[in-house]
């Protein structure tokens, strides 16, 4: 009888010992989770995609293999008179694109144009500065700009050469990558020498690309366009 009552004391012990165990254990576990959590910040998505396209993607290096061999020769090909063009999207603007445009993925229409003319006016206020050209041989209603830097702005270099596609790129931050790019090497290549102090009054000959919205726009505005250029040469 002895035994067994030795028996019954030592399961009660174990059972105590199981009991604690499994209260005790969750809770380390919980604070051990809670100190690690602690411990971290929370990254949003957004940024997290940028530090993964950062380290597997060289923007810079990209647009070294394709400026001077494929985009400038590309834009220079491609290039329309800037009078004719104008004045087909002032008569049919669908028209105009169908013959004149390079559509990009997002639906917009990329013109290629090449033009001469004298830069009536410049306006520096903002870094991204602009110059406003009267166009020979073209006397029409839409006022023409162009970008003069040092910020230029927008993707009508990317999406205006035809051969820049989305599905080259594992992702959005890539692909964006590359028009800020092309764009920082229109500053630095084609207008870091231009003494904007003295450009008005001057001729200039240029081929660029601007861009037409269509999609989910409530009006089109062709009132004026806004040209970046590739090729650009100030007649002093």
């Amino acid at each position: 009888p002895g035994y067994l009552v030795n028996s019954t004391l030592h399961g009660d012990e174990e059972s105590e010992k199981m009991n604690r165990y499994h209260i005790v254990f969750p809770f380390l576990i919980l604070l051990l989770a809670l100190s690690f959590v602690g411990g971290c910040t929370i990254v949003p998505i957004e940024e997290v995609q940028q530090i993964q396209a950062s380290e597997t993607f060289d923007p810079a290096a990209y647009v070294d293999g394709i400026w001077t061999e494929q985009v400038v020769p590309t834009i220079l090909e491609k290039a329309q008179d800037l009078p004719p063009v104008l004045q087909a999207m002032e008569s049919d603007l669908t028209a105009a694109g169908e013959q004149y445009a390079t559509v990009s993925q997002s639906g917009a229409l990329n013109f290629v144009v090449r033009g001469q003319g004298t830069v009536a006016t410049v306006d520096t206020e903002s870094r991204n500065g602009t110059a406003t050209i009267t166009v020979d041989g073209y006397s029409g209603p839409t006022t023409v700009i162009m970008q003069i830097g040092p910020l230029v702005r927008g993707d009508s270099v990317r999406d205006g050469v035809g051969f820049i596609s989305f599905g080259d790129f594992k992702d959005q931050t890539e692909f964006g990558q590359v028009s800020k790019e092309l764009n920082r090497r229109v500053s630095e290549q084609v207008l870091s020498g231009l003494d904007l102090a003295t450009l008005a009054g001057k001729t200039v000959s240029f081929d660029g690309i601007f861009t037409i919205r269509t999609v989910n726009q409530t009006t089109i505005d062709l009132s004026e366009i806004t040209i970046t250029p590739v090729v650009l040469d100030v007649q002093d």
